[in-house]
């Protein structure tokens, strides 16, 4: 992931322990959400980052039901990218929907079988995204380009 909110001790931490993994999510997430709620964009993007975070490490590591895995990562993009929107950062509300996008649909290619899951999924982020860039770019393609150009975000926890 190009940005970044874990640091390498927590990330090295939550990849070994599924447990601390989950609880470290959901208390990522619920701050997140709480701040998010109260329009507090700012503090809401740290730990709505670690969650996004979190979430694909969950999902990497398949320690958790797929479904919930998908659910939680594609949630947590959703709202982070919410709170990048709500303090103007658009180019990294992109990045987060692309970085999930590209990610959902690598696991679409490792387990077709589970298409029409992780399709609900990238349908609710590619709405997401028509929100951010308009429909004409998304379908040429163009998002991708503005994904690569994006500068890199580090917030380390």
């Amino acid at each position: 992931m190009k940005i970044q909110f874990l640091c390498p001790a927590h990330r090295q931490q939550l990849q070994k322990d599924v447990s601390k993994a989950i609880q470290f999510w959901q208390v990522g997430f619920d701050t997140g959400q709480f701040y998010r709620d109260h329009m507090l964009w700012s503090d809401a993007i740290p730990h709505l980052g670690c969650a996004f975070e979190t979430a694909e490490i969950l999902l990497t590591n398949q320690t958790v039901e797929s479904e919930v895995s998908w659910d939680w990562f594609s949630t947590s993009a959703r709202l982070l990218a919410s709170a990048f929107i709500n303090i103007n950062c658009q180019t990294q509300a992109r990045e987060v929907i692309w970085l999930a996008i590209n990610r959902l649909e690598k696991d679409l290619q490792w387990n077709p079988v589970r298409h029409k899951w992780v399709d609900r999924y990238l349908r609710l982020l590619y709405g997401e995204l028509n929100n951010l860039i308009g429909p004409s770019c998304v379908d040429r393609g163009v998002g991708q380009q503005m994904s690569k150009a994006a500068q890199p975000l580090t917030l380390m926890h």
